[in-house]
Parts: C-alpha cells; structure tokens; sequence
C-alpha cells in the first residue's frame, strides 16, 4: 500500500515536471523592440480633445472626466470606437462572450472594417474555449491582431499546470484600458462583461471608470505598448483551437445583434458624453497625470521579487499623506505592511477611511474572512470602516439590470488631490 502510494507520488511529480518543462519551451519569452508612434494631430478625436484642452483656464496636457454610471460607461467606449480614425488599443483581463462582450467585440470589428487598426490583448483567465474564434475573427479582419498574455500550454486542465508552472502562470495581467488614436483612453476597474456594465445580470459590480484624454493617453499607450511587445504576448493561432464555419456563423450573428440593441439605446439618448466630448462641450478636470502599472516580466521573476510591481509606488503614495486618506478596495487585506502604514498615519493623525465589501457583497468568501482578521484592530487604531451592502439599483437607463450590487472598484485619494 505505501509503495503504491509512493510510486503514485512520484508518477504525479514527474507528470508535472514534464508539464513545467513543455509548457516553458512551447511558449518561449522572445521581448519585440517597442516601435516610436506618434499622434496623428487630424483625427477628429484629437481635434476635439486639443479644442477642450484650450479651454482650460491653464495650459494644461491632460484631461478627466469620471465615468461612474456604468451603462455610460460601456456606450461611452462603444462610440470613441465609433469615432475611432487610425488605431484601437484594448486591453482587458477579462473579456466575457456575453452581451456585453460580444457588442463591444463587434464595435471593433466594425472599426476595422472602416480600416482602423486594432489591437485585442487579453489576459488568458477569460479565453479559453474561445480560441478558436478569435482566430478565425483576426484571419477574417486583417486590421485585427489579437494576442493573448501568459497563456497556459493546457487549454483545459489548467489547474494542473497552475501547480506546475508556478508561480509563472498564476501570474496574471490585470490591466484594464480602451484607448483611440493615441489620444483618448479608459481606464478604471471594469473589466468587459455583463456584471460589470449592470446588463442582464443577478449581481453588478460596481465600479468607476476614467475617460482620460491628451498627453495622459500617449502614457497609456506606452504600457500598453510594453506588454504587447514583451514576449509574453502571443498570437491567439499559436494557442491552438478551432471552430466550424457554421458555429462562426451563429456567434458573428449575434455580435451584429447584441450591438444594435446597444445601437438602438444610443440613437434614443441624448447628449452623451463621447458627444459633448466631440462637440469640445464636455466639462472635465485638467490636471496632469501619470501612468504606473507592473512592469509584464513581472510574470517570470522570482517570487519575492518586487522590482517589477507597482505596490511599492502606491504604499509610497498613500504613506504621503499629512490629512485624509480614502480607499475604495472590494478585497481588502491589509496584512502586515497595511498595518503598519495605517497606524503610521494614524499616529500622524492622518484620517483614513475605507470603503470595502459586507460578506453579503463580497463575490469571493475567502477574502472577506482575511479582512475579518484586521478589522478590529483598524478600529481600534481609529480607521473608519465602511462595509458595501448588497442592494437593490435603479438607473435611468434601463439594460435590464441587476438586483443586487457588489463593489468592485479600486482606488485611493490622497489629502482630496
């Protein structure tokens, strides 16, 4: 019994290392050279974000405009698509095949068809089953490249390889952007499905987006840009996969119907923000801005290294503070260095409030248990907590939304700047 145990032992370690070693050698790192771009200063979108830029009471580069309504936010990307002339850039961790997915898909379809660049980089957490498609999609667009970051070698017991190419592919990319000719971006915590635009759907998430114009939007594309690039990036035909000319069919058929329902909304609506953006009527913030994000080969370093990651800049940011502290964190966990920084500021007399998810709202269990570990303390040192309730939502705009609401955005504000 103990040797079969044993052998069974080593039968399963051997099956690992030869998943860790495939799996490394089919997807190599091979970094590109990232190419110069410049923006095209003719575009119609460049022309209306320069006219609202000159309006600004000082010279200013950049420009803000909160996209909290989450069914605003969706049209809002759908028609800079629309108005797109030269280039899409979408990056997304992830990217459903649902209503929401499948009609903002068809925008950029449609861009290309119109001869617009576009470039789909998506996390590999959302594709699988779906390769076939987007192979197919890119083969069928010639002005579509989709690419697909840190794929696993296998497309169906991914598990498996999580345990044998550790911690490599339970590394993932979070990023979340939707950039138009270089000059007009969103950015946020949405990532592209139904529960996160509150569209047919039992729970929404809700979150906070950023339309983010002028020279804040060449930044983005800079990141984006990095990990396009960086070897971790592959072409969705090297992921293997296939669909029949009559599945395609269907799924192209109803991207064409999902979007004009949306289609439909849009036509009714009036003076939506992408429309006073256009018009050079929209009001936004000015201010300048910077964009920090994990460096991609963050994915293959060693695993306390944090040379490549973005926490430390944050934690820098947030200890910054000499008044009020806010944090918006649906999975909020602390831990140690958390601690620390909070009762630093505390100590400074600093007022740090945070908002995060009630065991009602919270969409994972586990987090919430971890939180429960530090939330006497942070009391106790003078936190003040705020915990989301699942609630019931109505909006003006009716996408036959959700009954219940989970936070989902991610954001903090240092001393209201």
């Amino acid at each position: 019994m103990k040797r079969g145990f044993l052998f069974a032992i080593i039968l399963f370690a051997l099956l690992l290392l030869a998943i860790r070693f495939v799996g490394e050698n089919h997807y190599k790192v091979e970094p590109q050279t990232i190419p110069a771009f410049a923006v095209n200063p003719d575009t119609t979108i460049f022309k209306s974000v320069q006219a609202l830029l000159d309006k600004a009471d000082s010279p200013a580069e950049s420009m803000f405009y909160p996209l909290a309504d989450p069914h605003l936010a969706l049209i809002s990307r759908i028609q800079l698509a629309d108005n797109a002339v030269e280039s899409i850039d979408v990056q997304y961790y992830l990217f459903h095949d649902d209503d929401v997915g499948r009609a903002l898909l068809r925008a950029l379809v449609e861009a290309t068809e119109r001869g617009v660049k576009v470039r789909l980089l998506l996390d590999d957490m959302d594709v699988g089953g779906r390769e076939g498609l987007f192979t197919k999609l890119a083969a069928d667009n010639k002005n579509l490249e989709v690419r697909v970051f840190n794929p696993s070698w296998l497309r169906t017991f991914k598990p498996l390889e999580y345990l044998a190419r550790f911690p490599r592919v339970t590394r993932r990319m979070h990023n979340k952007s939707f950039t138009v000719d270089k000059i007009s971006s969103v950015v946020g915590g949405r990532n592209v499905g139904n529960e996160y635009f509150d569209v047919n759907t039992e729970v929404a998430f809700t979150d906070f987006d950023i339309l983010a114009s002028g020279a804040i939007s060449r930044d983005v594309t800079k990141e984006f840009d990095a990990y396009w690039h960086s070897g971790l990036a592959y072409d969705v035909a090297h992921l293997g996969g296939s669909i029949s000319d009559a599945g395609y069919m269907v799924w192209s058929i109803q991207l064409e119907t999902d979007l004009g329902k949306y289609r439909e909304i849009i036509a009714k609506s009036k003076d939506l923000i992408t429309d006073r953006m256009m018009r050079a009527e929209l009001k936004p913030y000015y201010d300048r801005g910077e964009v920090i994000f994990d460096r991609p080969d963050k994915v293959i370093t060693p695993l306390l290294d944090q040379s490549g990651h973005l926490a430390p800049t944050i934690m820098k940011l947030m200890g910054s503070a000499k008044e009020k502290l806010l944090i918006a964190s649906p999975y909020f966990i602390p831990g140690e260095v958390g601690m620390k920084l909070f009762r630093d500021l505390r100590e400074r007399d600093v007022e740090v409030i945070i908002l995060t998810n009630s065991l009602a709202a919270n969409d994972v269990a586990a987090v919430h248990s971890g939180y429960m570990d530090y939330r006497r303390e942070l009391l106790e040192i003078g936190v003040q907590l705020y915990e989301m309730k699942a609630f019931n939502r109505d909006h003006s705009l009716s996408f036959l939304g959700s009954k219940n609401a989970s936070l989902h955005a991610k954001s903090f504000i240092v001393d209201q700047r």
